[in-house]
């Protein structure tokens, strides 16, 4: 972190704290700021950075370390975004390392460029959006590890984030499910030769469907760039050897990650009844650190593979035939007739992930590691959705078809159709 941006504890002027005394009265943080829990220093930081044009927001991340015997090691990362920039742009950046008898309670203050990018509607009102930092959460013991990715959601100078860290073990055997051999035929292969590196494999990102009469694609947006948010996967452990990567028992989950569309790209079309997998060329980081304890005599380590961004579609593969309901739901939209595009509206952040997952084995050096990373229904107001181009090829001149977002959740990302 600059040094422009470090919080010094005690530090400050008496002049600026009076001149942030008047502002107050002003209320020019719309209420966000709680003055019952939030201390002088972050106030002076806040309207300072106001005054002086380059304003700037806190994070607060409440880290909640387990309740076990014991010593935690905690680190918290900072991944790049566009008002955000990290030291190494490809990379993520350190805001915290530390560690804390297990049980306690940790909080991490992250400094940010509190950049307007958007407004929201609630309730009536309109609220800014700020250009919201996503983060890696990493709690080691000798009881277990955490590995985790942390959305935000800034809308307000102070953002309070609660973390309830639960020791997770390798969980390799339980991620392939129970997916046909067919939908499992197409594996990728990431191989790791340094820290850090990049690798792109592919990845499956939705399934999309077609009946006599239409054609359908799945389609991907540049400006403003889709998003769609893909599992990533982290390790730690404890060792005697800084240069190694974890054993491949203590990968995990971490969780979804933000990952833009770098194409406006339009796949390839199925029809006549076909139903296919899109994949998209997923570009994946690799990070290990390893830090020193001289209390212990070990390196707590721990690792990062991550999605960052789509850089194209794949010819889909046709995994079978699509067979509609004998009649439309009630929720269907129809009859009509024509060519749309289909976008996937009101996205919402969630944890679900879509039912289908890509095989990828990742070589980092001699360690070998089986993962099945998923994409999750989810999205952000503030970039565009992908969309299925829908194409009417049935020439008839009368509305005829059908079309549903599955389960009726437009953040799913598939397509159902029905017409005759």
């Amino acid at each position: 972190m600059p040094e422009s941006d470090k919080v010094y504890m005690g530090r400050g002027d008496r002049m600026l704290r009076k001149v942030v005394a008047g502002l107050l009265v002003l209320v020019m943080l719309g209420g966000a700021v709680c003055l019952a829990t939030t201390s002088n220093d972050e106030i002076s930081i806040i309207f300072k950075s106001w005054l002086e044009g380059k304003p700037k927001g806190i994070v607060r991340l409440n880290i909640e370390t387990p309740k076990t015997d014991g010593v935690c090691f905690i680190a918290v990362h900072r991944f790049p975004t566009p008002y955000n920039p990290t030291e190494k742009w490809n990379q993520s950046d350190v805001v915290y390392r530390g560690k804390v008898r297990c049980g306690e309670i940790v909080v991490v203050k992250d400094i940010i460029n509190l950049m307007q990018i958007g407004v929201r509607e609630e309730g009536g009102e309109k609220r800014p959006l700020y250009d919201s930092p996503e983060y890696a959460i990493v709690v080691i013991s000798k009881q277990g590890g955490f590995n985790k990715i942390l959305q935000t959601d800034i809308v307000k100078p102070i953002t309070d984030v609660v973390v309830k860290v639960n020791f997770s073990k390798g969980r390799l055997k339980e991620t392939y499910g129970s997916s046909s051999s067919v939908e499992t035929a197409k594996s990728s292969y990431c191989y790791i030769y340094n820290n850090p590196d990049v690798c792109v494999a592919d990845t499956k990102l939705t399934y999309i469907n077609s009946i006599p009469g239409l054609k359908v694609a799945f389609g991907l947006e540049r400006a403003p760039p889709s998003v769609m948010y893909i599992e990533g996967w982290g390790s730690s452990c404890i060792s005697t050897d800084p240069n190694s990567a974890c054993p491949q028992s203590t990968w995990h989950s971490s969780g979804k990650r933000k990952t833009i569309s770098q194409v406006g790209e339009l796949s390839d079309f199925v029809s006549n009844g076909q139903r296919g997998i899109v994949w998209g060329d997923v570009e994946y980081r690799y990070e290990r650190y390893a830090y020193w304890d001289d209390d212990f005599e070990i390196y707590w380590k721990y690792e990062f593979f991550y999605p960052t961004a789509i850089g194209g579609l794949s010819t889909p593969q046709i995994v079978g035939n699509y067979y509609p309901p004998t009649s439309p739901p009630r929720y269907a939209a129809g009859p009509l007739k024509g060519t749309i595009n289909l976008n996937f509206e009101e996205p919402e952040q969630s944890n679900e992930k879509l039912s289908l997952s890509t095989n990828i084995g990742l070589n980092i050096g001699p360690v070998s590691v089986g993962i099945s990373v998923s994409p999750y229904r989810a999205g952000d107001d503030r970039y565009s959705t992908p969309y299925e181009r829908v194409v009417d090829v049935s020439g008839k001149s009368y509305d005829w078809y059908y079309w549903w977002y599955r389960d009726n959740d437009p953040m799913n990302y598939e397509v159902e159709f029905y017409g005759s």
